[in-house]
């Protein structure tokens, strides 16, 4: 079926029970009969159910990238992220990203098995993916939007050996205890319970593993985090005419439930942060000035 790839053992994302070779490019739940198929180079277990549910969410998400100019064509623009060209229209938070990169290289890989079975969750086009893939690492990448623009889809611009899944985080088909990292690339945020996804995240760990948090806006305080969101849903209000805004989480994330989480599932938390240049860190100083409240945090931060 995988014509000698690697393949991650797959389990029903339903009942929980360990799927099947039914045919080329297609495993059954030998519990509650359901089947699943990869089609266009992604494998599709996300339920109709949650499917339906997730659209509305996934329209805006859509709607908004288009807007910030995140959503090409162009496959080599893909094949180059983390790297961008100086006049992208969001070249900053490219730079922080690739700072994240370098610390999740030297900080947690490094340390970790080689290569490594890697747990992409909230993959989006699968940039972080295809840069660890072309490492070496044996990498599995979801994300519950699957179009080729800005969504796994998009893993039809790599030639890496990508196992992509369009599925929910929190309903993963995957059996337990397979992954060295699990990782969460800039999506934990959107979850509407973040401890009880990083425990689920947890049991996808074999022993020694390390979560990984990557790039959701962190606070100290709730109220900094609260306030930035409601900026968020004022701008998308003026610039995008939305004004009934979906919120799947909270929309950010705080050290002290980050580290809560950590000491429930036993595990030792860390968090190195992403600072960006100089004349990034400077306008955020102004900017907290101006906005009244603490900017939002983001780096790595990761639990053993």
């Amino acid at each position: 079926m995988n014509n000698g790839r690697w393949l991650p053992v797959f389990a029903c994302p339903e009942c929980g029970a360990a799927l099947i070779d039914d045919r080329s490019d297609r495993v059954a739940c030998p519990g509650c009969a359901r089947c699943f198929d990869r089609r266009d180079s992604v494998w599709r277990f996300l339920d109709p159910g949650r499917e339906q549910q997730f659209e509305p969410f996934a329209r805006q998400y859509r709607l908004v990238r288009d807007r910030e100019g995140r959503r090409r064509a162009s496959a080599s623009y893909y094949r180059m992220l983390p790297n961008v060209a100086a006049d992208d229209p969001q070249a900053g938070d490219w730079r922080i990203r690739q700072e994240t990169y370098r610390h999740l290289l030297g900080h947690v890989l490094a340390a970790a098995r080689q290569p490594s079975a890697v747990l992409d969750l909230g993959a989006g086009n699968a940039w972080l993916s295809h840069r660890l893939a072309a490492l070496g690492h044996h990498v599995v990448a979801v994300d519950a939007i699957e179009d080729d623009a800005d969504g796994l889809g998009a893993v039809r611009h790599y030639d890496t050996p990508i196992v992509a899944l369009h599925a929910d985080f929190d309903a993963l088909p995957l059996a337990p205890a397979q992954f060295d990292v699990v990782l969460f690339n800039g999506s934990l945020h959107y979850s509407p319970d973040p401890g009880a996804t990083l425990a689920r995240a947890r049991a996808m760990l074999a022993d020694g593993g390390t979560l990984v948090v990557m790039d959701s806006p962190m606070f100290v305080a709730d109220h900094d985090g609260a306030a930035m969101v409601a900026a968020t849903g004022r701008q998308f209000a003026r610039d995008l005419d939305l004004h009934e805004i979906v919120r799947p989480g909270c929309g950010y994330l705080t050290f002290s439930g980050l580290d809560a989480t950590a000491s429930t599932l036993r595990m030792a938390p860390a968090f190195v942060p992403s600072r960006g240049p100089l004349a990034w860190r400077v306008r955020r100083q102004f900017a907290r000035v101006r906005m009244g409240r603490q900017p939002a945090a983001f780096g790595l931060w990761m639990a053993r």
